[in-house]
């Protein structure tokens, strides 16, 4: 049974709906798009990618003209010129969850990266292969607006209508084919400009689609435009140590584990509101709760996105947080991963039959109105469980200027592997989250409507 502790009367239903339902399961995209609306860097530290593997020796070349070595996990700047050996091979992931290869002896060099999916005429990403061989695979920025993508080479300007392409480039020449999608091919010159967006057009275009698999698009300096020859064996994909198919196996890992989140976050149940309005939240000195989390915990929050978002020190990128853990429930941007316990293959809950209150130990928050979003704060919560009878209670309270305060108050049935998700829409109130196996921690995201906007988090919970 849930505790009773003093009790508080039932908060004043908001007579404000929202005009989107924000955690509800969506489609997800193909390859590095996956759905997800990334937000911008939040820091300049935190740069527009990332170096998610290097293979050999590589270094990169700071807008200042300082150089260094690349590194596994070292950010990337707009400015950046980032070079290859002739044994280098190095794998880029933006803020967009884009994802460019530049294979040995290349160079490639980030003119402009910015992505805003509320307003996409601001996006901006131009990319310059200077000489060697590149593969490129689209992100959200190329979906939202494909005409803010552009990739230049010495002689030609490639826009995008599909995702997956791959460039190799001299002085004198580019030949490019495409995996999956289409690319429009123009040659630089008077009505091209190497500082443009988007594809060039013109009679003197070429495009080149992945149907079109015997033929490549190839631009030679001095020819007045781009033509469709025969494909070169160089130009086939190349398969360098196995990287193309572990780049390929992790977005299809993205893929599982953020369809099996939204599959699992599918709310089920009512809300109990006699339940939860009975608890208390206890006026206490919280400690930094956004904060990052404890790598050996069993719950983390794995994100989708290299830079985290605005107020998020709480998750890490999805590749660190699924190390010995599964997927539990998740949203389009985040999914709570849980440790493996290999003594209990069906992933049941197995914590007794004793009832538990849980403390809040980290959380972070947002709140949304008319597109402008905002950090907000968690001042307190309380969560409960009762593992005989397999129902949870929770309240937390919120705040943030634009809002002011507000609560959320949610109860209902644990599910047997632990998950639980329940949403209310009178009072604009959602919350999916899960259990440790043991009954030690739990965590989940939530949802709760204030005035005009939404305040949106994640918490995380031990005893």
């Amino acid at each position: 049974m849930i505790p009773s502790f003093a009790v508080k009367p039932p908060l004043p239903k908001s007579a404000t709906r929202l005009a989107r339902p924000v955690l509800l399961p969506v489609a997800l995209a193909l390859l590095g798009a996956l759905g997800a609306a990334p937000a911008l860097a939040s820091a300049e530290t935190d740069g527009i990618g990332q170096v998610g593997l290097l293979i050999g020796q590589a270094r990169v070349v700071r807008k200042d003209g300082a150089v260094e070595p690349l590194k596994r996990g070292m950010f990337v700047h707009v400015g950046d010129r980032v070079e290859t050996s002739a044994s280098g091979h190095v794998h880029l992931r933006f803020i967009d969850n884009a994802s460019v290869a530049v294979r040995p002896d290349s160079a490639l060099e980030i003119q402009a990266y910015r992505f805003d999916a509320q307003r996409p005429a601001d996006s901006e990403v131009r990319l310059q292969v200077d000489h060697g061989t590149t593969r490129s695979i689209s992100g959200r920025a190329t979906e939202v607006d494909k005409n803010r993508f552009r990739l230049n080479t010495p002689v030609a300007a490639i826009g995008v209508r599909g995702t997956d392409f791959i460039v190799q480039a001299t002085e004198s020449s580019m030949r490019a084919t495409v995996a999956e999608g289409a690319i429009v091919v123009s040659a630089l010159g008077e009505g091209c400009s190497a500082a443009g967006l988007g594809a060039c057009g013109g009679a003197d275009s070429r495009q080149l689609t992945s149907d079109m698999r015997n033929l490549m698009v190839e631009v030679q300096r001095g020819e007045p435009g781009a033509r469709l020859v025969p494909v070169a064996k160089s130009l086939v994909t190349s398969k360098v140590a196995g990287t193309e198919e572990r780049m390929a196996a992790t977005r299809a890992a993205e893929t599982a584990a953020r369809s099996a989140g939204l599959q699992a976050a599918e709310p089920h149940g009512r809300n109990d509101s006699a339940a939860a309005d009975l608890l208390f939240i206890a006026a206490e000195s919280l400690p930094d709760l956004n904060s990052r989390p404890n790598q050996d915990a069993q719950l983390a929050w794995g994100r989708y996105t290299i830079s985290a978002a605005l107020n998020d020190s709480v998750s890490v990128p999805f590749v660190i947080a699924r190390l010995k853990r599964h997927e539990t429930v998740g949203s389009a941007e985040y999914t709570l991963f849980r440790a493996e316990d290999p003594g209990n293959p069906d992933r049941l809950l197995r914590a007794g039959d004793g009832q538990a209150d849980f403390r809040l130990t980290r959380g972070q928050a947002t709140y949304e109105s008319a597109g402008a979003v905002e950090a907000a704060s968690i001042d307190g919560g309380t969560l409960s469980l009762n593992f005989g009878r397999n129902t949870f209670a929770t309240a937390l309270a919120l705040s943030a200027p634009s809002a002011g305060k507000a609560e959320l108050r949610m109860a209902g049935d644990v599910r047997a592997d632990g998950t639980f998700a329940v949403r209310d829409r009178d009072s604009l109130q959602y919350i999916a989250g899960a259990v440790s196996l043991d009954g030690k921690e739990a965590g989940y995201l939530f949802e709760r409507g204030a005035g005009s906007g939404l305040f949106r988090g994640k918490t995380l919970w031990g005893r």
